[in-house]
């Protein structure tokens, strides 16, 4: 495409530049018949006049004088006047040309850029049609050669590859890509090692070696909260007899899901599992597989809520002391409904990976909100409870009488 450009560049220049170089004739000859009946009418003029001869004389001359420096100039001018100042214009055409036509150049080539972009829009909200996912793969194969550096072509090739059951090119894609990657990339390579692993193992029959399981625990080793991940590789370790390996990534999944009809099948998988250990001989421990629940009875001074409107929020929190500051289970109440007696559990977590039964230990806390906010405020009033196990058995109470400085 570039040297098509370049070839019609040129055609331009051709175009622009005789205007340049080249000056017509006629407009030559225009000037200097214009001079000449100048020259000749103001002769008739002075030769009607009244003044003398010798007056006549001296006027005529001047008027040959310039007639002959107008023609002289004229001519001049289209040797080398003109020539000095064709000069930069010629550079400066030709420099438009140039940009004008590596300009479009840059527009044609981001054209498939453009159109595979607008598939991956369109995919996201809708199935592509057979030919459109084609012509999407065919896209990205092409942007992916002409912007090697642009590790996101190449990603989407892999991940179309993938999807599409040719295994054997994600498998070469992934590969050069984690080549290619900087070690501080650390969530880019997780995700690579994870696809690479998938590649391989459906491109394998779906038979696990120790390599492709190798992969999996490198990527959680770089990023442990990825969920699929993390429910693959305990696949793979129960394929490969690691079934101790396999209860762990289960728990560990199962922890950070609350309890919906898929967790329930992961249960009877680490149940699988423990069965297998138990049959050579070894001791299992599922006691964790009972969700960490709480009760907690929430109460308010009368001093206090004789402050406030009786509308104003409460949150009942538990959170990991060592964690960050996100909730593992929430509710939210008002003032007018305490005393209201509130169960903490699993399906409460604001973030997956993050409920009740991943910690051991919680602080509970049960605090007026004035701001509406849940993250704790000068002037709101709270309770809390640390250093609570999160399958403490019984009614937990937190009576809200202190406020915050």
């Amino acid at each position: 495409m570039i040297w098509a450009l370049l070839l019609l560049a040129i055609v331009l220049l051709m175009f622009l530049l005789v205007p340049v170089w080249y000056r017509r004739p006629q407009d030559v000859n225009d000037q200097s018949e214009e001079n000449l009946r100048l020259y000749e009418e103001r002769s008739r003029e002075v030769a009607a006049s009244d003044l003398d001869d010798a007056r006549k004389q001296a006027l005529q001359l001047e008027l040959d004088r310039e007639f002959l420096a107008a023609a002289a100039t004229a001519e001049q001018g289209l040797s080398s006047v003109d020539v000095r100042k064709r000069w930069p214009l010629a550079l400066a055409l030709l420099v438009v040309s140039l940009l004008a036509t590596l300009a479009l150049y840059q527009q044609w080539g981001a054209g498939d850029q453009l159109r595979a972009t607008e598939l991956l829009q369109k995919a996201a909200e809708a199935e592509l049609s057979k030919n459109e996912q084609t012509e999407l793969l065919a896209l990205l194969e092409v942007s992916a050669q002409r912007y090697p550096d642009n590790a996101e072509w190449s990603y989407l090739l892999g991940r179309m590859s993938l999807n599409n059951g040719d295994y054997e090119r994600a498998d070469e894609v992934f590969s050069a890509l984690l080549l290619t990657l900087p070690e501080e990339a650390v969530a880019d390579r997780a995700s690579l090692l994870s696809l690479l692993a998938q590649a391989r193992f459906f491109g394998g029959g779906q038979q696990v070696d120790a390599g492709i399981y190798k992969l999996m625990q490198d990527s959680l080793a770089l990023q442990p909260n990825q969920p699929q991940t993390r429910g693959l590789a305990g696949m793979m370790a129960f394929e490969l007899g690691q079934y101790r390996d396999a209860i762990q990534h289960w728990q560990r999944l199962w922890q950070s899901l609350p309890d919906t009809p898929e967790t329930r099948v992961l249960v009877q998988g680490i149940e699988r599992a423990a069965e297998r250990l138990r049959e050579q001989g070894e001791t299992v421990d599922l006691s964790f597989l009972q969700r960490a629940e709480l009760k907690v009875l929430v109460e308010v001074s009368d001093a206090v809520r004789a402050q406030l409107d009786p509308q104003t929020t409460v949150f009942v929190l538990a959170r990991d002391p060592e964690g960050p500051p996100m909730p593992l289970a929430a509710q939210r109440l008002t003032l007018a409904d305490l005393p209201q007696l509130v169960t903490l559990n699993d399906s409460q977590a604001m973030v997956a990976d993050m409920n009740l039964s991943s910690a051991a230990k919680v602080t509970v806390t049960a605090r007026i909100s004035l701001s509406g906010e849940p993250i704790a405020q000068s002037g709101d009033w709270q309770a809390e409870l640390t250093d609570v196990s999160n399958k403490h058995e019984g009614v937990l109470t937190l009576r809200i009488s202190e406020q915050l400085p």
